[in-house]
């Protein structure tokens, strides 16, 4: 079993009126049953109101299964008494981080999680320096977070739940309010964690360039899992992709057009360094030919 791993989920948003009757309700998840292993990069793709926010508010329980189950770490999410653990090996990471930064100091900010822990002192600043450097955060670590830009608060976030020592870390849409040089700069700090530390990462996003290095992709639709693959097997699909209004890679789209007009290039083109590749075996052949 994986370090996640959730059978036939499903999640209802219940609307009452003024006296609490029911008014209706709105099936946010509809049977999600994934398995996902220790290590791996795992991204959750989906427009606005697919469901994938929901979806990941259950793998820290700060939402609870209207049916089915969710296991972290082998802790049913619904278990009053296993909280504790499962907060701590499942991180969450936020849109916003200034909604998660509540230190006057970066390095504060970062002690404060292991320090509710009951972890030592001495232990709690060397996890500091540990989960700042890892970020590339440490040259900050005296600064007022007021002061950061965007990106690099949101890896001061990302340091925080680092120095709790999770398993797994959960980013909700962790870019959505970043200008591009930020995204960049988290989804970097995210990557390096994954393959360095070996922290299981799953990535709520709707921006496809950051997910073309994930190890497999689930895409939702109404609540539901409707595509699953790796990378290259997802971004082959296109119109799939955009019948679902998903964007795809530029330089995927611009494959698919070259597909369209004839030219013999593989599907499922993720990197501008692949497209390059594929057009200079296609001149050398043209090349031969002649």
């Amino acid at each position: 079993m994986g370090i996640i791993k959730t059978s036939k989920l499903i999640f209802d948003y219940i609307r009452r009126d003024e006296e609490g009757n029911v008014e209706g309700i709105t099936r946010a998840v509809d049977e999600v049953s994934l398995d996902i292993r220790q290590g791996e990069f795992v991204a959750i793709l989906g427009h606005n109101g697919s469901g994938k926010s929901t979806f990941a508010k259950h793998l820290n329980a700060i939402l609870y299964p209207t049916e089915g189950t969710v296991l972290v770490d082998g802790n049913d999410t619904t278990d009053d008494e296993k909280i504790w653990e499962i907060r701590q090996c499942a991180g969450m990471v936020f849109q916003n981080p200034d909604n998660q930064i509540i230190g006057q100091v970066v390095e504060e900010d970062v002690g404060f999680g292991p320090e509710n822990m009951g972890v030592p002192t001495k232990e709690i600043w060397e996890r500091v320096e540990e989960s700042l450097k890892a970020v590339g955060m440490w040259s900050y670590r005296k600064h007022s977070p007021n002061k950061l830009s965007g990106g690099q608060k949101q890896r001061v976030s990302i340091a925080g739940v680092i120095a709790m020592h999770p398993k797994c870390i959960v980013l909700d849409e962790p870019t959505a309010m970043l200008d591009p040089i930020g995204r960049k700069e988290v989804i970097r700090a995210v990557r390096a964690l994954n393959d360095v530390e070996k922290i299981t990462v799953i990535l709520i996003t709707h921006n496809m360039e950051e997910v073309v290095h994930a190890d497999r992709i689930f895409v939702m639709e109404k609540g539901k899992v409707c595509m699953s693959g790796t990378p290259k097997e997802i971004f082959s699909q296109v119109e799939a992709l955009q019948a679902l209004r998903l964007d795809v890679p530029e330089v995927t789209l611009l494959a698919h057009e070259l597909r369209r007009g004839g030219l013999d290039v593989p599907r499922g083109i993720l990197t501008r360094k692949e497209l390059v590749d594929a057009l200079v075996q296609l001149s050398k052949g043209k090349a031969d030919v002649e």
